[in-house]
């Protein structure tokens, strides 16, 4: 096997000791790994013992950028892996990365580089997610966000942006990079001719999260144009695709997937038991509802049409009458959307009032559809990531006594939630009437937070909220994710 260079940065050694150790331990050849650490404080005695005991390893203090001191860690090894004293890592995870690295699409290292967000421990997704572009702000600064997960896919996928705390290549891809002046490291891979992907399986875990810093590009920098053409991200303009928000290559949802043989098994032994289940009659009898209108983008339609290839989701889409035909194509359960199935509020403003008006869908599909026990809103987007089609759910999760919510840093996700049906009607008109005192109060709508976080906090009794790190997760609870 080929020789890994592992660099870490740290305020000290005790510090990159468990990540080491846990490196170490957990490789398929420990004595072909060496290290290379920037540290700010001296190693004393005890920690000099315990460094050499790794093997063979260099460390610079007080430390400086891990990316400009590489050359002078480097020890003529084949490959480096930029690693981070948040990281843990699985069984063989050495081999596992070069053989992903020569498994990216062009079949050969050359100048291919693995990247991305790796997952926390405690992400109910366990995936790796690109480095996806999220806004720019007022001076033209970009930040950045997790994109789209890889949960279940098959080969690594190629994006625009590097993760600075998690990097495997050749070595030669960090001998270019250590000097790159005011250029994003992105930039300056691209500008290389460098490729960027993002590995696909959760080789390493982190013990926390890795933020990506903001970035800023000259809008008169020799290459925007031709980043903005490849990838959809324009400094100058300041627009961005929804590919580049991804953090992919592709424009299209086309993520092949490999779906482990033990999970296809129990989703088949689930299949058997919700079967027998329904027999008995203990099976809770969901009906999952979203809306498409034509404020909505392309985006939110492809991943509608990902959920209406579940085979195991009932769902009913509202869309507005010229897009009836479009959505029937892909989902025969779709009724029109008329005007009065919103909130009756003294306001012209639609693309407003229908965010507030999701409880009063569910009131409408509940008049519709009164064999159920439950109603769900689904946001037409709110599963971004890879779902296997087959997936069996277990709505006991979702399918309780009271409302069941996520909640993402104590603010409430409406992106989904499950109602009992003998509140769908309440929650609606109290909703409802909420708006129109506010409006009446002040002449303007409420944001739908601000709504619900007047609901929850006055009707805490009404709700079961569950805590969960980003928006857009609690449809993980209905099935689990790992294998």
């Amino acid at each position: 096997m080929d020789r890994i260079l592992i660099l870490m940065s740290a305020t000290e050694y005790a510090d990159a000791q468990p990540a080491l150790q846990s490196a170490r331990e957990n490789a398929a050849a420990p004595d072909m790994l060496s290290w290379g650490l920037c540290l700010s404080v001296e190693p004393d005695d005890d920690a000099l013992a315990d460094m050499s005991r790794l093997g063979l390893i260099q460390f610079l203090c007080p430390g400086e950028d891990l990316w400009a001191a590489m050359p002078s860690l480097w020890q003529g090894e084949g490959y480096v892996l930029l690693a981070h004293p948040s990281m843990r890592f699985t069984k063989a995870w050495d081999r596992e990365l070069l053989k992903e690295l020569r498994a990216c699409p062009r079949g050969q290292v050359l100048k291919n580089v693995l990247t991305g967000y790796l997952p926390v421990r405690e992400d109910p997704l366990g995936a790796v997610c690109p480095v996806g572009a999220d806004a720019f702000d007022a001076e033209g600064t970009l930040s950045f966000r997790h994109g789209t997960p890889l949960r279940f896919a098959a080969k690594p996928e190629r994006g625009p942006f590097l993760h600075p705390d998690f990097c495997f290549a050749p070595a030669g891809f960090f001998r270019a990079m250590a000097n790159t002046d005011d250029e994003p490291l992105f930039m300056r891979a691209f500008r290389d001719e460098w490729d960027l992907y993002t590995l696909h399986k959760p080789l390493i875990t982190l013990v926390w999260d890795l933020p990506v810093p903001d970035c800023s590009i000259p809008a008169g920098h020799d290459l925007q144009e031709a980043f903005a053409d490849v990838y959809g991200v324009s400094f100058a303009g300041r627009t961005l695709s929804p590919q580049s928000r991804r953090g992919m290559l592709s424009e299209e949802l086309d993520i092949r997937l490999r779906v482990p043989a033990p999970v296809k098994l129990r989703e088949k032994l689930r299949k058997w038991k919700q079967d027998l289940q329904q027999k008995q009659g203990t099976l809770p009898n969901p009906l999952c509802v979203t809306l498409y209108t034509s404020f909505m983008d392309e985006e939110a339609l492809r991943w509608l049409k990902q959920l209406a290839g579940l085979k195991n989701l009932p769902l009913l889409a509202y869309a507005e009458p010229l897009l009836l035909r479009q959505i029937a194509e892909f989902l025969p359960n779709v009724c029109e959307f008329k005007t009065r199935y919103a909130m009756e509020l003294p306001i012209d403003a639609p693309e407003l009032i229908l965010p507030l008006s999701k409880a009063a869908i569910l009131g409408k599909a509940r008049d519709r559809h009164l064999t159920h026990s439950h109603y769900i809103w689904l946001d037409a987007d709110c599963v971004q990531y890879p779902v296997y089609p087959g997936t069996v759910f277990d709505w006991s999760a979702l399918c309780t006594d009271r409302i069941v919510m996520s909640m993402v840093n104590g603010v409430p996700d409406t992106t989904m939630f499950a109602v009992p049906e003998n509140m769908v009607l309440n929650l609606a008109r109290d909703l409802e009437a909420r708006c129109l005192a506010i409006v009446g109060q002040r002449g303007t709508l409420p944001t739908e937070t601000e709504l619900w976080e007047m609901l929850i906090r006055e009707n805490p009794d009404w709700f079961q909220l569950v805590a969960m790190p980003v928006r857009n997760q609690l449809f993980t609870l209905l099935n689990e994710t790992q294998p």
